[in-house]
């Protein structure tokens, strides 16, 4: 054990020790137990600081500092970044490169900012900063920064020291005020201890000035305030502060804190702003006098002020609150206030405000508020205030309401950015304007709360009341624009409607007002709870219920929209207008249970009631539509305009109805026609019926109706009489020639009619009736037609009508031919009168094995249902000649319509052997599959194609949103369209169905697409491709053959990106585009196809071929076309004499006179397509026929159209021969000259030269392609006969043969015009020589009367044998080397042989 008293220490540690001695000191009581630990911890908190301190000092700190400093972003949007710290954080610093932005960018640079501040003190006597000095900065601009932060007080409540601030050499860019500038500026800050002092100097160059100076010490009784502000115009200061206008302030005065009196003057180069006497009396400071703020504010509040406001105000200011009063009186307002305003905590304490509002007109000329007055209390931190209020006003007038005496009070609460404003209104009568809710409006109230956020207006549900009235609205407005608006239900009972009766009504209300003029817009639905007008019961019925919209507002008239009335009689929709005046207009539409459909525009004026009425479909079965009837007072009577649709045509007409006094009613006819046919007469209306005649001129018609009382009753008399008359319906018709006669008469409603029709060329539509002769003698609705009627001629159509009428049955039957095939009623059609409408018991049709089965009913709502067996497609052409449709149909199709409403119908449908012939070709038959769904909005369809049993494609589709009204296809094609299209098969199965007979396309074809848009604009996308393809002409002789094809579909066009096949032993390749929108109506898909053809066979016709190089372009937009192009000829021939056999018939202009009435009318043709093509052809183009063997070249532009061609250029002759009489002249110039004309008849100027023995002869042609004018010449010159003897015969004409002279005389007709015998060419083509002539003696060689043929063995090598068939033989071999070098080769059976060489030169 230790002893209690430690040894001292050895002088020396002992060599060996023993056991091992531990000392232990005892610890003081300061670092024992927790004391230690809370030491311990300080102690560590205090390290950690230092070195944290000691971190910030370094450089490491510094950069933290200079990144943290860029990084900050006050609200105000201020960014400052530093280039370079020097220094020490807590004393004496430069900053270099300092670099101030604002949300705009970079405003102010400075290279040197020295500053000494003490931030430590910050924790014990506020900001103290000993200098802070900005040297040789630029200004660039003008800081635009943003407010600051809301929350911050407006005077801070901390010591401020500022020994030096200062801006050195700081200069302006020139870019900021037009000039470059420097400026100097000193200021200092002492606020502490009781003492607040601040002063700035500053030197701005120019005429700026810049002094300012308070200094205030209640203590020491110190107080002084000095300001000299100096802005001009375009200067350092009015530019910095974005003033327009020079603006100068200085403030001065004298005395102590005790009594300090001074004066502010603000003024303008035009007068004073402000003059106000400043004062201070120990701490009560005061200020008074004017302030002149125009120029300054606007709208309502320079309204308010007017030019001058008077202000009284004095108050205290101590620790940040300032205590007092201040009074304002402008030319519009004055305001009071009383209380206190805490500058450093943001805060109103108890702040009483009490306005007058002196112009009743202040919120604008719509808005008048008499004797109102505001008194309020504003209390708590400005963005957590409440306001107490109460608004009186002894009247409320906007336009032409007015309320008296309203009352508003409540409180008002701020949260931050939402303002809750209590609706406490109440207020005495309520006046609009309007005599029918006046009388009720005594009094009214609104109570809610009205949520205001930023500039938005809100109020959840406002509770309006008045008497009979009630309201539950909601607020929705804006502050910046000035306008508000109420939305909700009202409901209004046992409301009067004067002359009407009472009525109970809903409204949903929308009420606007603000600085707009108030308008109210209401949706109305009631009932009629008593009836006090008995015309509104004897048109409407009972159970009367209304609707609608309307609408009133200040200095406005009510405006009725979509008001509905709905009773047991009438169903109608108007819109009207009730002026202040008195006058009432109406416009509506409705249905009537006795007169339909029907529209109204009327109004009441001064000379009577005007109206003009308007029936949709009055009468269905004589297609009357549209029918408009005009209603105006004359004297004794009305003025009758009518005007409308019909199955004739349009009509147009003016009546007079006149009622005398005392005297009979008349009917005058001043002017209807119908389409072009006048109607004109007059009618008197007695009491034994109507008597007068109307004639009927005009349009191919003539005849009279005549209208006289006849057996008690009423006769009339119909005899017509048509010369292919015309009538300009919605399918347009014709009749060649018609006589009409009838006569009947109508007694105590018996009626009797007898008549008779016969007609001829009947055409309405595709339709076309050749004959039609008819009788019919119906009494009392009873009696029999019978009809026949034919087709066009030579249609082979006919058919027989038997119709047995009763006034409640209807039956017909129907039988005869078409085609060969016999057309039979098995069941006959029977109508039977079904309540409104009829009902059509089943009827069966068969035609060439097929059925067709039908049965539904007729009326205001048809039902029509179809059933097809084997029903041949054939049948079609009836009713559209030459659709050339082939196959047979079988399925069911049901048809539903509503009266004046949009049908719907299903349909399933399987056709066989589907095709179509034209002139020359027929389509694949395809079977085809069909399933759709027509309803008023949407028709749903789908589709497969089939080869046999191989698929080839399907379609499915979808049409919605389809218009209300019109012809089916415009309600489809105004529906929106989402389709897709499937087909991978033989593109002819499809081509020929088009009947697109110019070109035929054949081979394998894929297609896949997808459609939206429209039917009339389609949206596409999808892809066609084919490996192939072969595309032929038989007109122009076209085949292109292993035609590769890829395109796709965007939007409505087809993009052709690759077409490529080959054209004999050439190519032709392009691309282009098929736009598929606007198509019907005989328009067609737009076009622009763009080829390349490259030694391309594009025309190999019998009478003409070519091969081309050069590009194509085809254009078309639906109606016609442009071909374009820039060709090359590589090679072409002509055989002329064998173009009849391939050219399309000539159309001759021909005039018919007295044609027969039923033949149907010729189809007029499309629109031709135009030409632009340039064809350019150095060599190759061979001309063979009529004599000619020949090359040339050409240089020509093809121009016109593909009805009016013509060719402008030039051909020229490359080299050839002529044979005439069997004699072969070579060709030594040859110009053709294509002049425009059209058709091309090009001017000629040809020369051919034969040489003989001692004879050379040359042939000449000239004038016209029509009109050639052909001679001969020779030298020596001879008489022709003999020329031509010489030439074909080597002998004189007094020498020749019988046969020889046959020869001469046909070759002489020919020249002259005449056609002559010419038995030798004849054979010659017969037997398909190239010459063939008959040669004479020669005693020379012992050649007998000879034969001598001639055959072009390709293009250089000619042969020709001659025999005289008594053992001479000659054969003779001509190779044309060259146009002018030839080598000709003899042998003979007499042993002649041998080779020459034969030079030829034009000269």
């Amino acid at each position: 054990m230790a002893s209690a008293a430690p040894p001292s220490p050895p002088e020396a540690p002992p060599e060996e020790v023993g056991e091992r001695v531990v000392t232990v000191r005892r610890r003081p009581w300061l670092l024992s137990g927790w004391r230690r630990w809370i030491i311990a911890f300080f102690l560590a908190v205090a390290g950690i600081i230092a070195i944290g301190l000691l971190t910030l000092e370094s450089p490491i700190g510094h950069r933290f500092v200079v990144d943290r400093i860029a990084k900050y972003a006050p609200a105000s949007g201020l960014r400052v970044q530093v280039g370079r710290f020097e220094g020490s954080l807590f004393g004496e610093a430069v900053l270099r490169d300092v670099r101030f932005s604002d949300p705009q960018g970079l405003f102010m640079r400075v290279p040197v900012i020295e500053v000494d501040w003490r931030p430590l003190h910050w924790f014990t006597s506020g900001l103290d900063v000993r200098k802070l000095i900005l040297r040789r900065g630029t200004l660039y601009r003008g800081p635009r920064l943003k407010p600051g932060e809301p929350d911050a007080p407006i005077l801070p409540d901390f010591d401020i020291r500022v020994d030096r601030f200062e801006f050195d050499r700081l200069t302006v860019a020139r870019g900021m005020m037009g000039e470059q500038r420097r400026i100097d500026l000193v200021a200092k800050a002492d606020i502490r201890k009781g003492r607040a002092l601040l002063e700035t100097r500053a030197q701005l160059g120019g005429q700026d000035r810049l002094y300012g100076k308070l200094d205030s010490e209640p203590k020491a009784d110190r107080f002084d305030i000095a300001l000299d502000y100096n802005a001009p115009k375009g200067g350092f200061l009015a530019t910095l502060m974005g003033a327009e206008e020079s603006i100068a302030a200085k403030v001065n005065g004298a005395g102590r804190y005790a009594d300090w009196r001074g004066r502010a003057l603000v003024t303008q180069p035009k007068g004073a702003i402000a003059d106000l006497a400043i004062g201070n009396r120990a701490g009560l400071y005061s200020v008074a006098g004017q302030v002149h703020p125009a120029g300054f504010v606007s709208g309502v509040a320079a309204r308010a002020t007017g030019p001058t406001v008077v202000v009284n105000g004095e108050g205290r200011l101590a620790s940040s609150v300032l205590t007092g009063k201040l009074a304002t009186k402008g030319q519009g307002a004055e305001v009071k206030a009383a209380g206190a305003i805490d500058l450093a905590g943001n805060a109103f304490r108890a702040l009483k405000l009490d306005a007058v509002l002196r112009d009743p007109e202040l919120l604008g000329k719509d808005l008048r508020l008499e004797d109102a007055r505001l008194a309020a209390t504003v209390d708590g931190p400005f963005r957590r205030l409440t306001i107490d209020h109460r608004i009186t006003a002894r009247r409320f007038v906007s336009g032409k309401v007015r309320l008296d005496n309203p009352v508003q009070q409540g409180r008002i609460v701020r949260a931050d950015t939402r303002w809750t404003l209590p609706l406490a209104l109440t207020t005495g009568r309520i006046v609009t304007g309007n005599s029918i809710i006046d009388p009720r409006l005594t009094k009214g109230s609104a109570k809610g709360a009205v949520v205001v956020v930023g500039n938005h207006v809100h109020a959840d549900e406002l509770v309006i009341g008045a008497p009979g009235v009630g309201a539950a609205l909601a607020l929705d407005g804006s502050l910046q624009t000035g306008d508000s608006r109420l939305t909700g239900p009202v409901a209004a009972r046992g409301l009067a409607l004067s002359n009407l009766g009472l009525a109970d009504a809903d409204l949903k209300l929308t009420l606007g007002f603000g600085k707009s003029p108030w308008n109210l817009a209401a949706a109305v639905r009631g009932r009629m709870t008593s009836v006090s007008n008995p015309t509104l019961t004897t048109l409407a019925g009972t159970g009367i219920k209304f609707g609608g919209n309307v609408a009133v507002g200040g200095n406005r008239p009510m405006v009725l929209r979509g008001v509905t009335v709905n009773g047991s009689a009438l169903s109608l929709m108007l819109d009207g207008r009730l002026a202040a005046d008195g006058s009432t207009t109406v416009a509506g539409s409705g249905r009537h249970t006795r007169f339909g459909a029907f529209t109204v525009d009327a109004r009441l004026a001064d000379d009577g009631p005007h109206a003009v009425l308007v029936f949709a479909r009055p009468l269905p079965a004589a297609g009357l539509r549209d029918v408009r009837v005009a209603l105006a007072p004359i004297p004794q009577g009305f003025r009758i305009e009518t005007s409308g649709q019909s199955t004739l045509g349009p009509f147009a007409g003016t009546l007079g109805l006149f009622s005398p006094p005392g005297g009979p009613t008349r009917i005058e006819i001043e002017k209807l026609d119908v389409w072009k046919t006048a109607v004109s007469g007059t009618l008197v209306l007695g009491s034994g019926g109507a008597d007068g005649k109307l004639a009927l001129t005009g349009g191919g018609l003539d005849g009279t109706i005549t209208l006289a009382p006849r057996g008690g009753g009423q006769g009339f008399a119909v005899a017509l009489v048509a010369d292919h008359a015309s009538f300009g319906g919605t399918t347009p018709i014709a009749i060649g020639m018609a006589r009409i006669d009838a006569t009947g008469t109508i007694v105590d409603g018996h009626t009797s009619v007898t008549g008779k029709a016969y007609a001829e060329g009947v055409q309405q539509g595709s339709l076309f009736i050749g004959r039609l002769s008819a009788n019919a003698a119906l009494t009392d609705g009873s009696g029999r037609i019978t009809a026949s009627l034919s087709g066009r001629r030579g249609s082979r159509f006919n058919l027989n009508l038997l119709a047995d009428l009763a006034p409640d049955r209807y039956a017909v039957l129907a039988g005869g031919d078409f085609a060969g095939q016999t057309i039979a009623m098995p069941r006959r059609a029977v109508l039977t009168r079904a309540g409104e409408g009829w009902e059509l018991a089943p009827t069966e049709l068969d035609y060439a094995g097929g059925r067709l089965q039908a049965q539904g009913t007729i009326g205001p709502m048809t039902t029509l249902n179809l059933r097809m067996a084997d029903m041949p497609l054939a049948l079609v052409d009836v009713l559209t000649a030459d659709l050339g449709l082939g196959g047979k149909a079988s399925g069911e199709v049901t048809w539903r319509t509503v009266q004046d409403g949009p049908p719907s119908a299903d349909a399933r449908l399987e056709i066989k052997g589907l095709s179509r012939s034209g002139l020359v070709l027929t389509s694949r038959p395809v079977d085809l599959s069909l399933v759709a769904k027509l309803e008023p909005n949407v028709l749903e369809a789908r589709a497969t194609v089939r080869d046999g049993s191989a698929a080839l494609g399907r379609l499915q589709g979808r049409v919605e949103g389809l218009a209300p009204s019109g012809t089916l296809w415009d309600r489809l094609a105004a529906g929106r369209l989402f389709a897709q299209l499937r087909y991978s098969g033989p593109a002819d199965a499809l081509w020929r169905l088009a009947a697109l007979e110019t070109f035929d396309l054949t081979g394998p074809i894929n297609v896949a697409a997808d459609f939206t848009g429209t039917l009339a604009d389609p949206e596409i996308r999808g892809s066609l491709a084919s490996t192939g393809l072969r595309l032929q002409s038989a007109q122009t002789g076209t085949d292109i053959q292993a035609i590769t094809a890829r395109g796709t579909f965007a939007g409505s066009r087809l993009q052709i990106s690759s077409f490529a096949g080959r054209a004999g032993s050439g190519q032709v390749s392009g691309s282009g585009q098929v736009d598929l929108s606007n198509m019907g109506n005989g328009r067609g898909p737009g076009i622009d196809i763009r080829l390349a053809a490259r030694n391309a066979a594009l025309i190999a016709r019998d009478d003409m071929a070519a091969t081309v190089t050069g590009p194509l372009r085809i254009v078309s937009d639906g109606m016609g076309g442009t071909i374009a192009g820039r060709l090359s000829v590589e090679s072409a021939r002509w055989n002329l004499g064998r173009a009849t056999a391939a050219t399309e018939l000539p159309n001759v202009k021909t005039r018919e006179i007295n044609p027969r009435a039923d033949v149907a009318p010729v189809t007029a043709p499309a629109a031709p397509w135009r030409y632009l093509v340039d064809a350019s052809a150095p060599s190759h183009v061979d001309v063979r026929g009529l004599g000619l063997d020949s090359e040339w070249s050409a240089d020509l532009k093809i121009r016109g159209t593909t009805a009016s061609p013509s060719i402008v250029g030039r051909a020229e002759l490359v080299r050839g021969g002529y044979d005439f009489a069997g004699k072969r002249f070579d060709l030594t110039r040859g110009l053709i000259t294509f002049d425009g004309d059209s058709p091309p008849d090009p001017r000629l100027d040809i020369a051919a030269t034969a040489d003989m023995t001692g004879l050379t002869a040359t042939v000449t042609v000239t004038g016209t392609a029509s009109k050639p004018t052909i001679s001969f010449t020779s030298v020596p010159s001879l008489p022709e006969e003999e020329l031509l003897s010489r030439l074909l015969f080597g002998s004189s004409i007094t020498q020749i043969s019988a046969p020889e002279a046959v020869q001469i005389g046909a070759a002489l007709a020919a020249l002259r015009g005449g056609g002559g015998l010419d038995p030798i060419n004849k054979l010659r083509t017969a037997i398909g020589l190239d010459r063939l002539r008959i040669l004479g003696a020669d005693a020379a060689t012992g050649r007998g009367t000879s034969v001598a043929v001639g055959k072009y063995i390709g293009r250089r090598l000619y042969a020709e044998v001659v025999s005289d068939g008594r053992g001479y033989n000659a054969t003779q071999l001509e190779y044309r080397v060259t146009r002018w070098l030839s080598i000709i080769a003899t042998i003979s059976s007499i042993g002649r042989q041998g080779a020459d060489v034969k030079v030829s030169k034009d000269y």
